[in-house]
């Protein structure tokens, strides 16, 4: 029970994390709530209904047959869908996904600082504090997509360990971990590579057969392409026959730094500020006596902190439009990789006082002042529910606030959705260049004439019906890509215009007109897939194999 204990503190920590939404029964919406709430719905949708569709959302986003999880974490859209199944309305869904969020980013901690040879009386306050950092409260105040992968990271962080104590290359681990993180959230596995690299090139330096090394690495990429082959054929399928609209560039770029508008990631918990100065002057004190592991953490981690600060010329960087720049959007991402680094350093340097009695307390009075400031943060969050009113720019509402409030507490999520909707207009295709700001484009061809159409979903297609408006032809209110196909009475239609958004302008029939929208998946994308599945399968029987024959071992030792 002993060995379990720590896993324990973390669960009922999580538990009491969730505790203000159950007691006040109220909810958080943040800017992304409307976009992730979509993608998650649509998935959920298809396997409720046992019809799955890689490319085209026909249930989420106004049921346009628009192209998003397929180029944004689709296998873990997926693991949010089921979640959303077993939730059954709106405010059991943040509360549920809250605590799995909580939890995994605590065990994962404890993970890799038990991996770390962190004791117990440092790994639990460690990761408390992890837990309470904006890093992970993102997605519980703000519903920032972010902190689903940083909720894995300290896991992914593992190999790190291997290159400088271990002293080799851990071709499965590293594979798996940047995969995972690929599969998850595509920016958050560039930002682990990055974290990877100074330690790599510490253990590559050391090797004196560095052939072996790059093997290994070479191997791992592969195992890493094998791994995330879903994501690379979606993309390229997309990509390849489509102009795509990619997210908003942020112009002011360096607003959106650590020390100007993105100040308030230092202050999840209050006292996060205080540990940080504390763990620099610990730096300080005992740097002749510092491993190398804790030393290149700390560098690394200034490296990261360096680039979430406007002392980087982002927004210079943007105007002489600098490759790959614009990704970023905002500077405090860079935040979350510091936090990651400075906290595993942090526990390794305090792990020398772990035995101490007053270093106990200190330990348990840590974890009550993160976790009171973590609660007390979720409710000052949680009293604004009774005063939100839903609209802002490119945000509308089809009801009452009052009366939009309560469709999360029901049980048709679909209400909610049609409710409150936000016009994220990313990964459009675009058919032609104009000065249309493209929300509101969105809102004129889709959101404006949703209660025209009747949509449904007959084996697994999407059908459109309406009523002739009296007009020769009519804008349909979904969304044409190079492979989408329209038929109308068993037919393919050619004969129609695309909008700049690619919403088509097709000819009316008297009476009651219907048009039926698939998508024309490329079979050898179902190779492609089934690699990808059966990778990860084949990795998790080999894991369970190794748990299992390891546990015999031992049992034949005693």
């Amino acid at each position: 029970m002993k060995k379990y204990g720590s896993f324990l503190a973390i669960f009922f920590i999580a538990l009491a994390f969730i505790l203000p939404h159950l007691f006040t029964h109220k909810l958080i919406l943040g800017a992304d709530a409307p976009f992730h709430y979509n993608r998650f719905y649509d998935a959920a949708e298809q396997i409720k209904n046992g019809d799955f569709h890689y490319f085209p959302s026909l249930y989420g986003f106004q049921q346009s047959g628009r192209i998003v999880n397929a180029v944004y974490g689709p296998f873990f859209a997926y693991f949010q869908g089921l979640i959303v199944l077993l939730s059954g309305s709106w405010f059991h869904y943040q509360i549920l996904s809250n605590f799995i969020l909580f939890l995994i980013s605590g065990w994962s901690m404890l993970g890799l600082l038990r991996y770390a040879k962190v004791r117990d009386w440092v790994s639990v306050p460690i990761a408390v504090l992890f837990m309470s950092t904006y890093s992970i409260q993102y997605w519980a105040v703000n519903q920032g997509f972010t902190s689903w992968g940083t909720c894995f990271y300290p896991l992914c962080m593992i190999p790190i360990i291997d290159f400088v104590v271990h002293k080799r290359f851990p071709i499965i681990k590293v594979a798996i971990s940047i995969a995972l993180m690929t599969q998850i959230h595509l920016l958050s596995s560039i930002m682990l590579a990055l974290m990877y690299v100074p330690f790599y090139l510490y253990y590559f330096f050391q090797q004196t057969e560095k052939g072996k090394s790059l093997l290994a690495l070479g191997k791992s990429i592969l195992l890493y392409f094998v791994l995330t082959a879903n994501i690379w054929g979606g993309l390229a399928i997309v990509y390849s026959g489509n102009k795509i609209l990619p997210p908003f560039v942020n112009r002011e770029m360096s607003q959106k730094a650590i020390d100007l508008d993105g100040s308030y990631w230092l202050h999840y918990p209050k006292v996060f500020p205080l540990l940080l100065l504390a763990g620099f002057l610990l730096f300080v004190l005992f740097y002749h006596t510092q491993e190398m592991l804790p030393k290149l953490l700390l560098y690394t981690s200034f490296g990261f902190f360096l680039l979430s600060t406007s002392l980087i010329p982002w927004t210079t960087m943007i105007e002489k439009e600098v490759p790959f720049v614009s990704l970023i959007q905002f500077p405090f991402r860079f935040f979350v990789p510091f936090t990651l680094l400075f906290l595993l350093f942090l526990a390794l340097t305090l792990n020398q006082w772990s035995k101490s009695k007053w270093f106990r307390l200190v330990g348990v009075l840590s974890i009550l002042i993160c976790s009171m400031q973590t609660i007390q943060n979720l409710y000052e969050h949680l009293g604004k529910w009774e005063k939100e009113t839903f609209v802002s720019r490119h945000t509308y509402l089809f009801d009452t606030p009052a009366q939009a409030r309560k469709t999360f507490f029901s049980k048709d999520m679909s209400t909610s959705l049609f409710v409150f909707q936000k016009t994220t207009p990313d990964y459009l295709p675009i058919y032609k260049e104009t000065k249309a700001n493209k929300y509101d484009r969105y809102n004129e061809e889709i959101l404006e004439s949703e209660t025209t159409f009747i949509k449904t979903h007959p084996g697994g297609l999407l059908t459109v019906k309406w009523k002739n408006t009296g007009e020769d032809t009519v804008h349909l209110p979904v969304v044409v890509y190079d492979r989408t196909i329209l038929s109308q009475n068993g037919r393919d239609l050619t004969d129609y215009e695309l909008t700049d958004i690619g919403t088509p302008i097709i000819k009316q029939q008297k009476g009651i007109n219907e048009v039926t929208l698939r998508y024309q998946t490329p079979v050898y994308f179902y190779f492609i897939l089934g690699m990808t599945i059966l990778g990860w399968l084949y990795l998790f029987v080999l894991f369970i194999r190794q748990k299992f024959f390891n546990s015999k071992k031992r049992e034949v030792g005693t």
